[in-house]
């Protein structure tokens, strides 16, 4: 717009005459119902990379990645051309919406402007200086709008929203912390590209300015951490099976601090091999089930969470979440805030702390399926990793 602006059915039956035999029925064979819900709909290309975690021991504790001068850069995605060079010199208006005023200021330059949007705010300037494409800078900003140029139509296009490409580093683990974060900043239209390492994002003025605070926190602070969470369930195999006849197999010494929850503790313990991990020890007396295992990353200080079901084992489901607040205290020590939560409320929270190489196990918990049998109840083990961001020099 240029601006100016199975039946059912009731059968009788049927008298049949003396001496007419009836024939027989044949029975048509009913063809196999299929689900006619497009599966497409439902693929998501981050469960694959959510969904596995690294073996405790197998891993690399602390990643470092050295930035390039175009990551974390946010660009603006659509084509525009240059605007013609001119100069601004006093101009003024009052009360007008930035369309309209964008048009009394380039009509001398014969340029048209075009809306895809409804009604503008009103703007008032007032002996406004400078050159040409800067001024229009500005006066789109103050109208939370967007701009495009067309220098061959001599055409330029407001919208109220933009497409921007962030570019990031090539690695999988800092594209889905900064697509949590995005969203936990309430961003929802945004699309991956896995291959070239980028995020296509429809902005407003104000999301553009609530993810460029988002970089600028995640560089200057250069941590990400990441949660390698399993869940399992257990249940005894007799009677006499019970968490101190499990610790004392263990050993006590192997762990090094135990906290109380509303339901349930949570244990840290040491750097240990897969044969030599608690769970080694549990199978002596418990059954030990996997439910779900999954990656929770987020920028330091920041809140994450795993959904068990999302990344759940075939017949498996929950509605159980992980909540992680993990903060970096000092170069050794981990403080993280840990809540079990679910559709019907909060089970348990924790306060621990301990370092990047310790494994913290959340016991005690009674298996929220009543299908299970009695007795059963769930274990969560979190590892916790680290991504230094640093920028090359």
């Amino acid at each position: 717009m240029k601006i100016g602006f199975f039946c059912t059915c009731m059968l009788g039956l049927l008298a049949l005459p003396i001496g007419i035999r009836a024939m027989p029925v044949i029975d048509t064979p009913v063809p196999p119902r299929f689900d006619t819900t497009p599966s497409a709909r439902f693929l998501n290309m981050e469960t694959p990379i959510r969904c596995s975690v690294n073996n405790f021991g197998d891993q690399e504790i602390s990643t470092t990645i050295a930035l390039k001068p175009s990551d974390f850069r946010l660009t603006f995605f659509d084509e525009t051309d240059k605007l013609p060079r001119f100069e601004v010199n006093g101009f003024s208006f009052d009360a007008m919406p930035v369309d309209e005023a964008l048009q009394k200021l380039l009509d001398e330059a014969d340029i048209t402007v075009y809306t895809e949007d409804g009604a503008y705010p009103e703007l008032d300037a007032k002996d406004v200086y400078g050159e040409l494409s800067a001024v229009i800078g500005e006066l789109t900003r103050a109208g939370d709008t967007f701009y495009k140029y067309d220098a061959e139509r001599k055409e330029l296009y407001l919208a109220r929203k933009g497409r921007f490409e962030l570019q990031l580093p090539d690695n999988r683990m800092v594209m889905l912390a900064m697509l949590d974060a995005l969203r936990g900043a309430g961003l929802k239209e945004m699309t991956p590209d896995w291959k070239k390492n980028t995020i296509l994002l429809t902005l407003t003025q104000n999301d553009k300015a609530t993810v460029e605070s988002l970089i600028d926190y995640i560089v200057n602070d250069s941590y990400l951490l990441l949660a390698d969470t399993q869940v399992y369930r257990l249940t005894p195999k007799t009677s006499d099976a019970n968490w101190q006849k499990t610790v004392d197999t263990f050993g006590a010494g192997k762990i090094y601090s135990a906290t109380n929850g509303l339901m349930g503790k949570a244990l840290i313990t040491g750097h240990h091999t897969k044969t030599q991990g608690l769970l080694s020890t549990l199978g002596h007396d418990f059954t030990v089930t996997p439910i779900s295992q999954g990656v929770a990353i987020v920028p330091n200080g920041w809140k994450m969470r795993f959904d068990v079901g999302r990344c759940a084992f075939p017949h498996e489901s929950s509605s159980l979440s992980v909540l992680l607040n993990a903060r970096i205290r000092s170069t050794d020590t981990v403080e993280t805030d840990v809540t079990l939560d679910t559709r019907a409320g909060e089970i348990s929270t924790f306060n621990t702390i301990g370092a990047l190489d310790n494994e913290l196990v959340i016991l005690g918990i009674p298996s929220l399926n009543p299908t299970t049998p009695d007795g059963s109840e769930l274990l969560v083990t979190l590892k916790l990793r680290l991504i230094r961001l640093i920028k090359e020099q």
